[in-house]
Order: structure tokens, then C-alpha cells, then sequence
């Protein structure tokens, strides 16, 4: 290849690695997140139910 082609493929290649990086690291932190986190239906459970009231 020409070096003009070449630094256009190595440019390629780096986007390509930083793009797979980014996925892995996002899914990463996602899955870190919901297992550290509580969960919607567990936080709700533990709240106390709201008492209504009429104001007059």
C-alpha cells in the first residue's frame, strides 16, 4: 500500500479498537451498576404506602 493508504487503514484499525472499547467498557459499567444498585421493584417494596388526604 501507498503510505497514504496505510495511515488511512491504521486509522481505521484505532477507530475500530476504540469503538469495541467503548462497548465493552459501557457494558461493563451497566452490569456493575445493576448489581450494585437496588432494584426498582425491591426500593419499592420498601418505601411505606403514601396516605391521602383531602384538602378542603
Amino acid at each position: 500500500m501507498r503510505p497514504n493508504h496505510q495511515e488511512f487503514a491504521d486509522g481505521v484499525k484505532l477507530a475500530a479498537i476504540a469503538a469495541v472499547s467503548a462497548v465493552l467498557t459501557a457494558t461493563v459499567v451497566i452490569g456493575a451498576g445493576r448489581t450494585l444498585m437496588p432494584q426498582a421493584e425491591a426500593v419499592a417494596a420498601e418505601q411505606p404506602a403514601l396516605t391521602r388526604i383531602a384538602l378542603r
